[in-house]
């Protein structure tokens, strides 16, 4: 396996690493030239297929007025709620009234200048967390620096300007007028402090400051409520956020990514499984909240946070944690090495083996082969890795028979990809570095859900610690030069509670709301009473199997289970028989998989159960893919849960989880919803408003979430090479009836926020709709929950989303006359608000110390100008709720009371169909986040096919799926991996 080598120089300098990699500029590396061989960048192509692809749409005429938020509801009626109960945000007030009128913003560029007179600019770099502390901390110094070096045109008080690292400056005090022009400031690199010149490295003969005279910012501006999306701008918040940052750029005490910070690493951090650690910090924005524009004020919100790092450590140690101290596994066992190459790839990590400045890079992937069988040509000759690094730094490795890392770029000479490997010894793991949510494994989630779980009484002691460890407070003196003051309480506000529904179920069973307007639900009665009927069990299949994996559990106890679990199936209303063939399988291979599910689509298998020994088995990835080969449902069990189920103590509660899955993927409904009488009787209303107006059969609801892909490594940027891993798009809809849901993923361009190829998608589920609906028409009124929506997307929805879905409306029902109404509700679940009783009990437990379910604001916490409203759905029995914010874009006349559109969302959170309860989101954006979740993971099993990870980490861009850079590529990924069953396959 001998390659050519390419020779490049000798680095000297981390800046010198930062330039090459942002700018591929040539360098003589010595050290690393003889270990180097050219590695094709080419990709696998997604084979064309010219039919059925979704073509580009075209772009709607952007109206202004349509831009237009529906306006805030006010005064009027609203209807009576369960009770009223007072709350307090995660919120301090900003107070502004002795701060100035305005500010001065600038713009700050901090240029590099080398012997060879090329520039660089400092603010751009890789955007790896190390990268990015690195190079926040080398701009703070050297602009602090700047200021007290030029004096004379700064003066003496460094406290009445705000820098935000990047290229955004502020001052109290007029600085320059635009038509001045730029303004210039050099530095000696022997004026900056010895960590910036490092960073600099010795080519750097100067830097550079550009000051240039931008805008006004005025702190009594309102401009960012403005009713009109298209015409908001965030300057203001933007110097806030700015602003409440310098103490902590000052004191060098945390990590700040965006708009989070966390504690600096310690020897005291708290060790989690996999070689990571746990920091705390917390996550702040800015915000305008109120009634009105005249009364609108501004708050910080603090929410505390704790996240996964990556710990120091020497690399071999983080490499023997993952494989649970067996080393020889990683490179015996194809899945150990391509669990741990994830984990590997993109982290950044330090050469500890150069006799003279150490190296960090991005580790690209792993060799399958061991360091003393990875060979390179060394003057002509062959040598292994592991011979290279004993002649040349004479090191010995001691772990020769592990594999290579490999660090990729592309040659300033060549502009070819070049590949150079290292041993896993001489390379330690920096700090610093947070564990990415792809890498994040199912143990280590749960060991973050438990150490986050903080009951609201801990989670506000928290916030507060929190927010006096950030400075965000009147004695920052930043803040106090400013004249800005912090509130000491977080600001409260009036909720409701909202009456839950009342759960119908089949044959007349229904469950109330007691008279405190709590709901006592469960689908199970005391033994000795008939069983609640699902309100639409299923037909059961024609032929089922069960498939027992690895001897995941004993074929007696499967027995007991499957009698067990067809006795509760039929008496809910499920006429099941036996399964047509239990059997134990052993292979795990895709393509053994892949072909049997084939194989019972063609014997008539309409259910396959299967059981597996580990709860996040691979084997489940392999059979949900395989819905979209075979066509056939799938249903996973977990043996600790079958052996629960047959248990002494919580069995037909399990089995009824189990059953309300199972009903809702063969195309049953759980249950239904309808106004319960106690909510009928304190509004004095006759009619079932729940099933009349709310839930109507004419009125379509539709949920849309997206699953983003992850980002580029720096090679593949540098590289060009087009961005394989797609952006999933969920979308779930009701037919046939309010409880009745279908749903579809599709592929689309990487990191692109709003929906593409929508219309397309809505006009098959319109179709879907009319075709399954009782009158046999297409709805008068489409109700959108659209989840993953930041604010400064706003006006994307309202335009490109919204056009999509009137555009659809025009096709289908064409010149007849018909008007579909369009209403859009954006549902945010991480808009850091959280809800807290005013009278915290400080011994109660968690539903004790939570406001209730229900609990919704519409009033002095949320935006002046928008229909919006807060909601705690769900009722929360572990740590601190988290609520939604949902806030209406677009409400087509005949508008929706604001009662309505929250009386809706809080009824549809109860509609989720597997569970007794009322889950944190409207059942149908839940949906269609599990939906691109599964687009997602289906995605990784058919990319991962066949890869064995001998290259690369198996993640990212290589694979079965290589865009070809066409623009037919994920159109065409989308049929490749388009979901074909029908019903909520996805339950």
């Amino acid at each position: 396996m001998s390659n050519s080598l390419k020779t490049e120089g000798v680095l000297h300098s981390v800046f010198d690493l930062h330039s090459r990699l942002c700018e591929v500029t040539t360098g003589s590396r010595l050290a690393e030239r003889r270990m180097t061989r050219i590695v094709s960048a080419d990709a696998t192509m997604l084979s064309r297929r010219p039919k059925d692809i979704c073509k580009m749409e075209e772009d709607p005429v952007v109206i202004k007025e349509e831009l237009l938020l529906p306006a805030k509801p006010v005064g009027g009626s609203r209807l009576k709620q369960a009770e009223s109960v007072a709350i307090l945000m995660n919120g301090y007030e900003l107070d502004l009234s002795t701060a100035p009128d305005k500010v001065f913003k600038h713009e700050l560029k901090l240029i590099a200048i080398k012997k060879d007179n090329k520039e660089k600019d400092l603010t751009r770099g890789p955007k790896n967390d190390v990268a990015v502390t690195l190079r926040r901390r080398v701009l703070w110094s050297i602009y602090t620096t700047m200021l007290k070096s030029n004096q004379d045109f700064f003066g003496s008080d460094t406290k009445v300007f705000f820098y935000d690292c990047g290229i955004n400056f502020y001052s109290l005090n007029k600085l320059l007028d635009s038509s001045e022009g730029e303004k210039e400031f050099h530095l000696k690199p022997e004026q900056l402090s010895s960590n910036s010149r490092e960073f600099l490295g010795p080519k750097v003969m100067e830097v550079v400051g550009k000051l240039i005279a931008c805008e006004e910012v005025y702190l009594k501006s309102t401009a960012a409520i403005n009713e009109c999306v298209a015409e908001r701008e965030r300057s203001l918040q933007h110097f806030l956020e700015v602003a409440l940052n310098q103490k902590m750029f000052h004191d060098q005490e945390h990590l700040i990514f965006g708009n989070k910070a966390y504690n600096r690493p310690s020897s005291h951090d708290r060790p989690l499984s996999g070689g990571k650690v746990l920091q705390s910090g917390f996550e702040k924005n800015v915000r305008f909240v109120g009634d009105s524009p005249e009364n609108a004020v501004i708050v910080a919100q603090i929410d505390a946070k704790k996240s996964a790092f990556f710990k120091e450590q020497n690399l071999v140690t983080l490499v023997a944690t993952l494989c649970h101290n067996r080393l020889e596994l990683i490179t015996s066992d194809a899945k150990t090495r391509q669990r741990v190459a994830r984990q590997l790839k993109d982290l950044v990590v330090r050469t500890n083996h150069l006799s003279k400045a150490q190296r960090d890079f991005c580790i690209f992937g792993m060799t399958k082969e061991s360091a003393d069988r990875v060979i390179i040509m060394v003057d002509n000759q062959e040598i292994s890795v592991a011979q290279y690094f004993y002649y040349k730094y004479k090191i010995g490795l001691r772990h020769s028979d592990l594999p290579c890392i490999i660090e990729r770029r592309v040659s300033a000479a060549s502009k070819q990809a070049v590949s150079s490997y290292f041993p896993m010894e001489c390379l330690d793991v920096i700090k610093g570095q947070r564990v990415e949510i792809k890498k994040q494994t199912p143990d280590l989630v749960e060991e973050l859900i438990n150490s986050c779980r903080l009951l609201p009484g801990k989670l506000t002691e928290e916030n507060e610690r929190q927010r006096r460890g950030g400075h965000i407070t009147s004695e920052n003196p930043y803040l106090h030069k400013l004249g800005l003051r912090v509130s000491e309480a977080p600001r409260g506000a009036d909720a409701k509670v909202l009456f839950p529904p009342a759960i119908v179920y089949g044959e007349g069973g229904r469950i109330e709301p007691n008279a405190s307007g709590e709901l006592d639900w469960r689908l199970n009665v005391p033994r000795g009473m008939t069983q609640r009927q699902f309100y639409r069990p299923a037909n059961p299949p024609r032929r089922w199997v069960v498939f027992i994996f690895e001897d995941a559990v004993d074929r007696a106890s499967v027995d007991r289970f499957l009698y067990v679990y067809m006795e509760r199936a039929q008496s809910h209303g499920i006429k099941i028989h036996r399964p047509s063939r239990v059997e134990n399988v052993e292979r795990v291979d895709m393509d053994f998989l892949l072909d049997k599910m084939r194989t019972m689509r063609k014997n008539g298998v309409e259910y396959v159960l299967f059981i597996t020994k580990e709860r996040r088995d691979p084997v489940h990835d392999i059979l949900k893919f395989s819905e979209t080969v075979a066509m056939v449902v799938t249903q996973h069990v977990h043996s600790k849960t079958l052996l629960k189920a047959i248990s002494n103590r919580g069995a037909e509660m399990t089995l009824d989880n189990l059953l309300m899955k199972m009903n809702l993927k063969l195309g049953g409904i759980s249950h239904a919803l309808a106004s319960s009488t106690l909510f009928l009787r304190s509004n004095q209303l006759a009619a079932n408003i729940m099933e009349r107006t709310w839930l109507r059969a004419s009125r379509m609801f539709v949920g849309i979430d997206m699953s983003h892909s992850s980002s580029q490594s720096l090679y593949e940027r540098q590289a060009g090479i087009p961005p394989s891993e797609p952006t999933v798009v969920g979308m779930a809809f009701t037919c046939g009836g309010p409880f009745a849901m279908r749903g579809d993923y599709w592929m689309q361009e990487p990191r692109v926020a709003t929906v593409q190829c929508l219309k397309s998608h809505v006009v098959n589920a319109l179709n879907f709709f009319k075709e399954e609906s009782n009158i046999k028409a297409f709805p008068e009124h489409v109700v959108v929950f659209r989840g993953g929506v930041s604010e400064g997307e706003y006006a994307k929805v309202m335009s490109e989303e919204a056009g999509a879905f009137r555009n659809a409306f025009k096709d289908v029902t064409g010149d007849n006359g018909t008007k579909i109404r369009l209403s859009i509700i954006c549902v945010q679940v991480n808009s850091n608000y959280r809800l807290f009783r005013d009278n915290i009990p400080a011994t109660g437990n968690a539903a004790q110390q939570n406001v209730p379910p229900g609990t919704c604001v519409d009033t002095a916490i949320v935006h002046p100008t928008q229909t919006e409203f807060i909601l705690v759905a769900h009722k929360s029995i572990m740590g601190t709720a988290r609520p939604i914010r949902c806030t209406v874009l677009v409400d087509d006349k005949p508008r929706m009371t604001l009662d309505e559109v929250e009386g809706i969302t809080n009824a549809l959170c109860y509609a989720h169909g597997i569970v007794t309860s009322p889950i944190s989101l409207p059942a149908h954006l839940c949906a269609a986040r599990d939906l691109a979740k599964r687009g997602r993971n289906n995605w990784k099993a058919a990319n991962s096919a066949d890869d064995d990870v001998s290259m690369s980490s198996g993640d990212g861009e290589r694979g079965k799926f290589g865009n070809d850079g066409t623009p037919e590529f994920f159109p065409n990924l989308s049929i490749e991996l388009a979901p074909k069953l029908k019903h909520k396959f996805w339950a």
